[in-house]
């Protein structure tokens, strides 16, 4: 969500629901507004939601997949834009964690 947000990780906190689901909530350092995400993953891809609303799994809706790279020490990002455009950003596990 880190990366869909633009947001630093580090603000990112996360809990994960009895069906597995991933609650992420980050709180907005300009004002402290509250943001809420549900995600799952479905393989490597990342299914996410805005809490409340729809998950982001229709044909029109960007595609966000997950690659663990550098023997486990990086997390690559990948976004399919639905205007056909790809975007990427790599987070080393370490300052993210």
């Amino acid at each position: 969500m880190a990366a869909i947000t633009d947001r630093d990780p580090k603000l990112m906190q996360t809990r994960t629901a009895p069906d597995g689901v991933v609650m992420l909530t980050y709180a907005r350092p300009i004002d402290n507004f509250v943001w809420a995400y549900r995600c799952r993953l479905e393989g490597n891809r990342v299914v996410w939601a805005n809490e409340p609303g729809r998950w982001r799994d229709k044909a029109k809706d960007d595609k966000i997949f997950f690659e663990v790279v550098g023997a486990g020490t990086q997390l690559r990002i990948i976004d399919n834009h639905a205007n056909g455009t790809t975007t990427q950003e790599l987070f080393d596990r370490a300052k993210i964690e």
